[in-house]
């Protein structure tokens, strides 16, 4: 079954009503939507990686967490995904490299906290087969990108075609 990570600003996008990233997005939610129901109808799944997941719940109230993990649970199109031995084998295997390369950040801009939770989501989505990630984070661009997988961000996604106006008539 085929899947597509979201990163947590994606969730925020789908999940938290009226949500602003610090970087707006013309159609953002839209746009998410419009993938959503895309992938549930291709039988795709909405992937959360664990550290994702704790990103996003940060942002949430205690009401808000419990319904979220309740809706998550009980749906067909969404899995948290856990930072398992595979994702844990991807990531060291590829840190390694870049240390050998003496490139350990990666050209990453992001605290080494920051940096172990972006490189465990990629990895996450690479150990789980995802076909790509959905992320506004330049440094997971940045990794998706060196490890080969398509991050795409929100903006990058097409607007829902009943939001663009229609063209003017000819005279």
């Amino acid at each position: 079954r085929m899947m597509i990570v979201f990163d947590s600003t994606a969730l925020s996008f789908l999940f938290i009503p009226g949500y602003t990233p610090s970087k707006p997005v013309k159609h953002g939610k839209e746009r998410l939507e419009e993938l959503a129901e895309t992938m549930a109808a291709s039988h795709e799944k909405i992937g959360i990686p664990s550290p994702a997941l704790s990103e996003f719940l940060v942002t949430c109230n205690e009401k808000q967490t419990d319904e979220f993990l309740k809706m998550v649970r009980s749906s067909p199109w969404l899995e948290i995904m856990d930072f398992d031995a595979a994702a844990a084998v991807e990531v060291a295997m590829r840190t390694r490299k870049a240390i050998e390369e003496k490139d350990k950040r990666e050209g990453l801009t992001g605290d080494n906290a920051k940096i172990k939770f972006d490189r465990q989501i990629v990895g996450i989505a690479i150990a789980s087969h995802a076909t790509k990630i959905i992320s506004d984070d330049k440094d997971v661009k940045s990794l998706g990108e060196r490890w080969g997988i398509e991050v795409l961000r929100v903006e990058d996604l097409p607007i829902p075609v009943s939001l663009i106006p229609p063209p003017l008539l000819a005279a």
